[in-house]
């Protein structure tokens, strides 16, 4: 299958380079004090203290190793992936200091590349790049420091761009080169790349079916061999880490439950960070709930990681009163869980008028020319490429939140829960990973649109008669 040809008319007149340079100008004006100063982004899980320890076991800790916190030590064991080898080549200091911002740059640049290779203008990619990386829960993970999600999202957009790179070129090596970057995504973060690897699967399966028909058998052929060796790769390159959490039956367990819990205290503690569908308005009006537990200026006021058994009391007093609670100590540790948000899912308003674009494209309709052929395909050339995809990452988006519901609305969560692997995995709010990424789709379709609508008559006829 031959790349598809972009029209020059893409570029918003603009040479190609200058929206990629501006996304890194963005994103180092943003984060300028981690490049000109020695200072460190708070991050609770990836403290400097803690990536100290990491890197006084490097090499061997990514093989094996013993963290001395305690007299005798501790067996410790870290992924040798990119990230990891980024911390045993570099301080510690400088290591806290630009690991969010590298992976936020590649990030924002391989999100450009794929939206470009979506058939998408440059501004439209530059926006929903943006939206990618600035918007939803993506850049918050930096405060409780889970710089294995980072890690998974860069690799999960690398898969991306190479199965959407190999699904027009149909080589085998890009195949294979979206396996390998699935796979570091898996080492990154197993349940989120888990979540993120049925995205890629289901990336595959609407992109291929999509144009099956319109397609040779060759073609075909290779897009089903090309799938087989991408997951096949994969697996090869995840192996250790599913092996070690098997080992310690992490992917067969429910962490945190013990022995002897019932089906009903287990399915409590898998589904304690369940997202309440009463603040779904956040992804437009970010804060409304509060920012983060405990912050002085907007505390968090909503039910995200409340334990269900608060559920019977409206606000902390009452527990309280029931749980004749008169010490504080003891008030403290059972208020430990009312709430307890420490990254947000924030999407904001231009994004929201973005996708809402791209929806009421989807739904437009021009009237029949007089002089068309009875059996020809007389629609705008703009939605016979991007409709389908409109409603793929809508319908991806409405599954994902309504999943992430939780113990709020059950079955979509059971159903997920009941599979392997995923019968392990805590908190349904964990699925908003996935809502991202299919937002900052839509929005990037709805700002092509919008180009398309606003370009000249002579440019937006010539770019809508040109099947890129």
């Amino acid at each position: 299958m031959q790349k598809s040809k972009r029209s020059s008319s893409h570029s918003n007149g603009l040479p190609s380079w200058v929206w990629p340079a501006a996304l890194v100008a963005l994103i180092a004006l943003f984060f300028w004090p981690c490049f000109l100063t020695d200072q460190i982004l708070m991050s609770n899980d990836a403290s400097l203290m803690t990536l100290k320890r990491a890197k006084a076991i490097f090499p061997g800790g990514m093989i094996s190793g013993w963290d001395c916190i305690h007299w005798l030590g501790t067996q410790q064991a870290y992924p040798a992936t990119p990230t990891w080898f980024l911390l045993y080549l570099m301080p510690a200091e400088s290591f806290a200091r630009l690991i969010y911002v590298f992976h936020i740059m590649v990030t924002a640049l391989l999100a450009f590349y794929w939206l470009r290779r979506m058939e998408l203008c440059d501004f439209a990619a530059f926006f929903g790049s943006l939206v990618m990386t600035f918007a939803g829960s993506y850049v918050t993970y930096i405060l409780p420091g889970h710089i294995g999600k980072f890690e998974m999202t860069t690799f999960a957009m690398l898969a991306l761009l190479c199965l959407t790179r190999a699904l027009q070129t149909t080589r085998w090596s890009d195949f294979a080169w979206a396996g390998v970057a699935l796979g570091l995504s898996l080492q990154g973060a197993i349940d989120s790349g888990a979540l993120m690897a049925l995205l890629v699967a289901a990336w595959f399966l609407f992109s291929a079916g999509w144009r099956w028909l319109s397609v040779d058998d060759p073609t075909r052929r290779n897009w089903v061999m090309g799938f087989m060796l991408m997951m096949v790769t994969s697996g090869i390159v995840a192996l250790p880490i599913v092996r070690s959490l098997l080992g310690i039956g992490l992917i067969t367990n429910v962490p945190g439950t013990q022995e002897g819990d019932t089906g009903e205290q287990k399915w409590q503690w898998a589904t304690q960070w369940s997202y309440p569908p009463s603040e779904v308005i956040d992804l437009f009006a970010p804060g409304y709930h509060g920012w983060k537990t405990q912050d002085p200026q907007g505390p968090y006021w909503g039910a995200l990681g409340r334990n269900p058994q608060f559920d019977p009391y409206a606000t902390p007093a009452d527990l309280l009163k029931a749980a004749n609670a008169a010490n504080p100590a003891q008030a403290t540790q059972l208020l430990q869980f009312w709430n307890f948000r420490f990254n947000g899912d924030f999407h904001g308003t231009v994004t929201w008028v973005a996708i809402l674009l791209a929806i009421v494209a989807l739904f437009a309709r021009e009237p029949r020319p007089a002089d068309a052929e009875p059996q020809t395909d007389w629609r705008d050339p703009w939605l016979r490429r991007q409709g389908p995809a409109i409603i793929f990452w809508a319908v991806i988006a409405a599954v994902v939140l309504v999943t992430s519901f939780g113990r709020f609305f059950p079955p979509p969560f059971r159903l997920l829960h009941s599979l392997p692997l995923f019968s392990s995995m805590r908190n349904p709010n964990k699925l908003l990973v996935l809502l991202t990424p299919a937002l900052a789709v839509l929005a990037a379709i709805g700002m092509d649109r919008l180009w398309h609508e606003t370009q000249p008559p002579e440019t937006g006829r010539k770019s809508r008669n040109t099947d890129r």
